[in-house]
């Protein structure tokens, strides 16, 4: 087997990220391990190159890790036993939370027309198919990519016009839609467990792992005064932000 790791980095990984990798255990059927730290400022083109790199290296895994988690030492052998445990798994994610500690970043439910529709899977201390994961730290069966058309990682651009806030976000979640749209699945690993590392505070998210009677239900995350947010349990009657899509293209220029 054939392993590329991919670090997607602005340039200034985190040290608690750092000493973590030092201590991965790569898989006894790892015949070739290579690694690619790709810089920049756009983690979707980031993604995509990363993603041509394992294609041209005709690698069989791609595992994807941001610089800002903290990955347990089993976490490439722990979900490269999913995607051998199952060949139409695409995509395997650990579980880590959003870098306040709020949500899984995983999703069921999750459609790119209308993300208010989407749901925190329910899951145990195991693997769990979902719609959706986060490429924080994630393997993927680079055969499954190669079905794809390529470019391969597009984005969303979360624009908040009353906060006048904006992000590039959901390249991730979008590869999943695509991945399930053409035959594959998607889980996340909630036995892979990696904290996320939040640089202004210094801490690692979450404090501390919810339990099994939490995380056993589907739940979706609401917003309170302040504003705060919480996770409860998925109803769908509970009303929901208005989305507003439009699409604009975006161009890769690539160069040797």
């Amino acid at each position: 087997m054939k392993l590329l790791l991919a670090i997607p980095t602005g340039g200034n990984p985190a040290a608690p990220f750092l000493a973590s990798l030092r201590e991965l255990r790569t898989p006894a059927s790892a015949t070739a391990f290579e690694r690619v730290t790709i810089v920049g400022n756009y983690i979707p083109a980031q993604r995509e190159l990363a993603a041509r790199r394992a294609l041209s290296a005709a690698a069989d895994v791609l595992f994807m890790v941001d610089d800002d988690m903290i990955l347990p030492p089993d976490a490439l052998t722990g979900l490269i036993d999913a995607l051998d445990a199952d060949p139409r798994l695409a995509v395997a994610g650990a579980l880590y939370y959003s870098r306040d500690g709020i949500r899984p970043i995983a999703a069921d439910r999750w459609d790119s027309r209308d993300t208010t529709t989407a749901a925190v899977p329910a899951f145990r201390d195991e693997l769990t198919y979902c719609d959706v994961v986060g490429f924080g730290c994630a393997a993927l069966r680079v055969s499954a990519l190669a079905t794809l058309p390529a470019p391969y990682f597009h984005p969303q651009v979360y624009v908040e016009e009353r906060a006048a806030r904006v992000r590039i976000c959901n390249e991730d979640y979008l590869f999943c839609e695509d991945v399930r749209r053409a035959g594959w699945r998607v889980a996340v690993h909630a036995g892979v467990r990696c904290k996320h590392y939040d640089r202004g505070s210094d801490l690692a998210f979450p404090r501390e792992w919810e339990d099994a009677a939490a995380t056993s239900i589907e739940r979706m995350i609401v917003e309170e005064a302040g504003p705060r947010y919480r996770l409860v349990p998925y109803d769908a009657a509970v009303p929901a932000k208005p989305e507003r899509h439009l699409t604009a293209a975006i161009d890769y220029i690539m160069v040797e």
